[in-house]
């Protein structure tokens, strides 16, 4: 039940012809019409009939062709005038060339034209109003003709759309697979930012959303290409699989080293790679109606192999940098030790010549008994918890006490002492 309705719905209109069909039945009924007095009209009823029929046909379209186009003007209605008389000769031709279902079972069924991306009018009536970001390519025969849009456009005798033009800055993607100069396999992808060329010094598109040189749009209209598949690519497709092309070619010319491990005031090597692809892009005589924004390659993906070697490598690389920096310490730390340890075996031997000279003034008799009591006194203060070499192990105090006491009794027996303060005579 539902598909027989769904036949019914898609079941063409008579479109003029029905209007014509409906007036000459009128003129029939209006020739058999007779008076009162059983005399026919004949032909004069019918002549007039057909005369309201027609001028109330024409005055409808005049009425609602002022409502048909956007345009305010006497051309305006003109043009709503002509896209109705369009609209149904155009149902009445579609009626007249429908094939009979006989004839449906035997022709293979027709491509299907995508009309999304514009009003279907354009198509039914030939005439709609096409998106702010839209640019229509339109062709006569295998010629280019103009560049419609956006706005109104209506087309004219034998013109057809050959293509439908995004004017919006495009953004495309595609995955690739290359290798480096050593033979290592890499998966990156490579993305193409880009849209249709305009001038930005022409000021006569300065009301359009998107401007665009209409040159380009002849350019981009006839870039396309054909797969071994058969499927046709626009120029919208055109430019990542070169990009592609072309990231694979320079991943070849560089080692593994050289794309990840580069000095950090040096230009990135995928950096050098996006600016010659992009430069090689913009200079490719067919894609000159196009303004090539950027082309960036993604990041490097390496094998897993590849992956758990290089952590090997940077792991061993700090562990080499680790055992430089603990030895340098350690060896900092021996060399501060001996600083301390010299540091305070002149403290003490000062300490000791002080309390030596307090003596000799003070004429003290029993100086070899006061010299131990002051070294110990020294040593005590050395190792103090408030002097500064408190730190100083006490293995290296007690090597420090030996050596002050060899360098004390040396001094006691230097024989520019005074007698009875140094010598053999003075010890007890």
């Amino acid at each position: 039940m539902s598909k027989k309705k769904k036949n019914k719905r898609q079941r063409p209109e008579l479109g003029l012809l029905g209007f014509i069909l409906a007036a000459f039945g009128l003129a029939v009924m209006a020739y058999f019409l007779a008076d009162r007095r059983g005399h026919p009209y004949g032909a004069t009823l019918s002549l007039i009939w057909l005369y309201v029929t027609g001028v109330t046909f024409t005055l409808g379209v005049l009425f609602f062709a002022q409502f048909t186009a956007p345009m305010r003007s006497r051309f305006g209605w003109w043009e709503g005038v002509r896209l109705i008389m369009r609209h149904y000769t155009g149902l009445t031709t579609q009626f007249v060339r429908q094939p009979r279902p006989d004839d449906k079972k035997r022709q293979p069924s027709a491509a299907v034209v995508p009309r999304t991306d514009i009003p279907i009018s354009l198509f039914t009536m030939r005439a709609g109003i096409v998106r702010s970001y839209q640019a229509l390519a339109i062709t006569k025969g295998n010629s280019f003709v103009r560049v419609a849009g956006p706005g109104f456009v209506n087309l004219y005798a034998k013109e057809e759309i050959r293509q439908v033009i995004d004017l919006r800055v495009q953004l495309r993607q595609q995955p690739v697979h290359a290798s480096t100069r050593d033979g290592i396999p890499l998966e990156t992808s490579v993305t193409v930012i880009f849209q249709v060329k305009h001038d930005a010094a022409d000021r006569s598109q300065a009301h359009l959303l998107f401007p665009f040189d209409k040159e380009a749009i002849f350019l981009i209209s006839y870039l396309q290409s054909v797969n071994v598949e058969g499927t046709s690519y626009g120029w919208a497709e055109q430019l990542t699989p070169r990009a592609a092309a072309l990231l694979t070619w320079e991943l070849a010319q560089y080692n593994l080293d050289a794309l990840i491990h580069y000095p950090s005031t040096a230009v990135s090597p995928l950096q050098e790679i996006n600016r010659r692809i992009l430069e090689n892009l913009q200079g490719q005589p067919d894609l000159r109606g196009i303004h090539i924004i950027a082309a960036k390659a993604g990041p490097l993906k390496l094998p897993q192999a590849i992956q758990e070697q290089n952590i090997a490598t940077w792991r061993s690389d700090w562990q080499r940098k680790m055992a430089i920096e603990k030895a340098t310490v350690d060896a900092e730390m021996i060399r501060r030790k001996k600083q301390a340890r010299a540091r305070a075996q002149i403290e003490i031997i000062e300490t000791i010549i002080q309390n030596l000279e307090v003596m000799r003034q003070e004429g003290e008799s029993e100086l070899n008994q006061v010299i131990i009591l002051r070294l110990i006194d020294a040593l005590e203060e050395a190792v103090a918890a408030d002097s500064p070499h408190a730190l100083v192990p006490h293995r290296i105090m007690a090597g420090l006490l030996a050596d002050a006491s060899a360098q004390m009794q040396a001094r006691l027996d230097d024989p520019l002492l005074p007698s009875g303060q140094g010598g053999e005579g003075s010890r007890p």
